[in-house]
């Protein structure tokens, strides 16, 4: 299983080879429709916003392509495609034919242009009044650092967007008093939000106009919805809600419109793997992770399923691990718990290229041991090729019961542990690996260091059962 096998397999074979809102913009002082979106990501951070503007100007035979946006939070996205004509295609940085950049008032962001790399915009679609494309690429950061920039999307209508103002009024009645948010869909911890996750709410607009009404993020979730006012008087407003608890219990969102706000409350109700389990092993639990500065593509699906073989006498629950969430899956790692320990099994034979036969049960993790604590597994003993081994891996509790952010999850709870593989007797200290546990989630990150690369896979998504 290549995500959660990676960091240990890579710990033992490299050494032995070697032996990632507000719907309108302010331009010119003034609020403006949006004329289309645009997307993109640094690593596992995404950055959205609306297009303000896309048009056509002409600097002797050279056409130029003006895209101008804005993010929910003000940043400006800015990009320009340069052409005998405007036409589908691709337009190179390298080439003089397309620039980037992502900036705040202050700094900026990100930027990108013949200088600073590869950098490729693409049109897929190009019509009188529409044009949408792609685009990734290397980009210099704020510190100077090249970084990609990937996934990159935009659609936009050609011309300056139509002003419109900012509706105005406040939450509740027209006295201002808060009216009770009606909730639909059911919320449990550990299960991610979807489209029936909505709250009701009463506002009454005083001027018509664009709106952003929106939560704060609490417990990994977040209720917003944004458009535009037509009307005013009391009018209701579906909020929908977006991200993944960790929590179970009474949760209390505290709810934005203008400079109006009113509170309600979600109660949360526990997750099947909410009495301190590090490792949820019940069938159709399921998680998606990412790597960092990776795409789409990198993602890695991973579900329990309801088989528990026999390994080493001992029974195992299964892990399956896919390239898609519907693609059968291609490879399985086992795991068994109890009192707190949390082993893996390993078949060094077939995942580590030992001479057969070659297994271990690897104690991954200790939860009640302390910050600090330490333990050995027991000996690897082998060959691989003939060429004699001997070692074993030795794991230690980094950090413990830590909050973490990943994305947009908050985990209050987790548990950090690096392991280190041990060769004849020597400790090769170069080749190391993290995996962190959350409480009832899981593992929501696994990394791998040999002292000049690293590798680093994070939670996307997840679902307890």
């Amino acid at each position: 299983m290549k995500l959660i096998k990676f960091a240990l397999s890579l710990l033992i074979t490299t050494v032995l080879l070697n032996a990632c809102s507000k719907e309108y913009s302010v331009e010119n002082g003034g609020l403006q429709l949006p004329t289309g979106n645009w997307e993109f990501n640094n690593g596992t951070k995404p950055y959205i916003g609306n297009m303000d503007s896309a048009k056509i100007d002409s600097s002797g035979t050279i056409k130029q392509l003006r895209l101008n946006g804005t993010s929910s939070s003000g940043e400006s996205f800015k990009m320009v495609i340069y052409g005998d004509t405007i036409k589908v295609g691709s337009y190179k940085a390298s080439l003089f034919q397309s620039t980037f950049t992502y900036a705040t008032t202050a700094k900026t962001i990100y930027e990108a242009d013949q200088l600073v790399g590869e950098f490729i915009v693409k049109i897929t679609s190009y019509t009188s009044n529409l044009v949408q494309g792609t685009f990734s690429g290397s980009a210099k950061d704020s510190s100077g650092a090249i970084t990609q920039i990937t996934l990159g999307k935009f659609k936009t209508t050609l011309g300056n967007g139509i002003k419109i103002s900012a509706s105005t009024g406040v939450l509740g009645d027209s006295s201002g008093n808060c009216k009770p948010a009606v909730l639909s869909g059911t919320y449990t911890q550990g299960v991610a939000m979807t489209a029936a996750n909505t709250a009701r709410v009463q506002v009454v607009v005083a001027t018509a106009g664009t709106y952003t009404i929106s939560t704060n993020t609490v417990n990994g979730v977040t209720f917003s919805n944004s458009g535009t006012f037509i009307n005013t008087g009391t009018q209701d407003v579906i909020l929908t809600a977006s991200g993944n608890s960790s929590l179970s219990g009474n949760q209390n969102f505290t709810l934005h419109y203008g400079n109006s706000q009113c509170a309600f409350s979600v109660n949360f109700l526990p997750g099947v793997s909410a009495s301190g389990d590090y490792l949820p092993l019940t069938p159709k639990s399921n998680w998606i992770f990412g790597l960092v500065g990776g795409t789409s593509a990198d993602n890695i699906y991973l579900k329990v399923i309801d088989y528990a073989p026999k390994l080493n006498g001992n029974t195992y629950n299964t892990i399956t691990q896919g390239i898609s969430g519907t693609a059968p899956a291609d490879d399985s790692s086992y795991y068994k718990k109890g009192n707190g320990d949390y082993y893996q099994y390993m078949n060094l034979a077939t995942t580590y290229q030992f001479d057969p036969p070659a297994t271990l049960d690897l104690l991954i993790l200790k939860d009640y041991a302390a910050q600090g604590a330490t333990w050995n597994s027991s000996a690897i003993n082998g060959s691989i090729g003939g060429v004699p081994f001997s070692g074993y891996i030795k794991m230690t509790i980094l950090e413990k019961a830590v909050a973490v952010k990943i994305g947009s999850f908050d985990f209050p709870d987790v548990i950090k542990v690096k392991y280190e593989l041990f060769m004849n007797g020597v400790p090769l200290a170069v080749q190391t690996s993290e995996r962190w546990f959350a409480k009832n989630v899981g593992e929501i990150h696994v990394s791998l260091t040999n002292g000049t690369n690293s590798m680093t896979y994070e939670v996307n998504n997840y679902q307890i059962f």
